[in-house]
Formats: C-alpha cells, sequence, structure tokens
C-alpha cells in the first residue's frame, strides 16, 4: 500500500502584513422595508468623501432640487433621488463600497458639458457610460475629483432644462 504524501505546511504570515480588510458590501441597504436614515447613510462614508457629498447636496439644494430616498430594487438598494420639479435630476448611492452619483445626459446636455476640462475621473465614467447617444447615463465615483465633474455634469444637465 502507498504511502500518503505528507500534507503540505501552513504558510507563515508575514512579518508586518497587514490582516485584510473585508470586503463592502456589494448593496448598502438593500431592504425595502428598511430605508436608511440621513445618519446612517453618511455614518458609511469615510470623512473626505462625506465633505464632498454635502457639497453636492449643497449645490442641489442651492437648484432647489427636491431630495427623498427611493428603493431602487434589491440589486441596488436605497439611494438619494433628486428631482427638479418632476423630473429625475441625478440619484446618489453607495455602489460597491464607493459613493457614487448617477446622472442622465440627453443629447443637449452633453453638448453642454466640456468633456476635455473633466479629470480623469469624470472622462473615465464617459468612456464606461451605458445608454444610447440620445441619452447617456454616467456613474461617477464621488471621491477626489469626482464630486467637481458630478457637479459640471449637473451644471451641464441644467443648463438644457
Amino acid at each position: 500500500m502507498a504511502a500518503k504524501p505528507a500534507a503540505k505546511p501552513a504558510l507563515k504570515p508575514k512579518l508586518g502584513a497587514a490582516p485584510k480588510a473585508a470586503a463592502a458590501p456589494k448593496v448598502a441597504f438593500p431592504k425595502k422595508a428598511t430605508p436608511p436614515s440621513d445618519a446612517e447613510f453618511a455614518a458609511r462614508l469615510p470623512a473626505p468623501v462625506g465633505k464632498r457629498f454635502e457639497a453636492v447636496r449643497a449645490f442641489l439644494k442651492k437648484q432647489e432640487a427636491s431630495e427623498d430616498f427611493y428603493y431602487y430594487g434589491p440589486r441596488t438598494g436605497w439611494a438619494y433621488r433628486y428631482l427638479l420639479g418632476g423630473t429625475s435630476l441625478c440619484s446618489i448611492m453607495i455602489l460597491r463600497g464607493r459613493l457614487t452619483g448617477i446622472v442622465a445626459l440627453d443629447a443637449a446636455a452633453q453638448a453642454n458639458v466640456s468633456w476635455a476640462e473633466l479629470s480623469d475621473v469624470g472622462k473615465r465614467a464617459r468612456k464606461i457610460a451605458h445608454g444610447t447617444p440620445a441619452l447617456l447615463w454616467l456613474d461617477v465615483p464621488l471621491d477626489g475629483t469626482g464630486a467637481a465633474d458630478f457637479k459640471a455634469l449637473l451644471k451641464a444637465k441644467l443648463a438644457g432644462e
């Protein structure tokens, strides 16, 4: 009878290696029956991102956009939705652990955007945008320079209203 090969020894962790952080949940607030409060939403954001979020919210309030929580379904969860009159302006949600602004731009609004002046974050959002040439959906991460890009896209959309 053949002998079993010896089990491989367990790998030792490297000294000084930081433990792996738990992965952020894919959907921040997935349950329809339990909408988050403003405090629960803000508690999931790192301080610098929270400041950018508040700056975008202040900009939207200055435009007299109404703000509410809206349930987009179990794959997306709850998000802030902004309306101007009865028209949807944008949404802001925590998507795969990142604060993300989503805006749809029609052809007229796209013509108002200075695409070359956007940061790499805004240019990447345009590159991976979905929809059609008539209605382009952009998902813009609001950390780093993304918040300024998102405001620029909103200004272009508002100029077409």
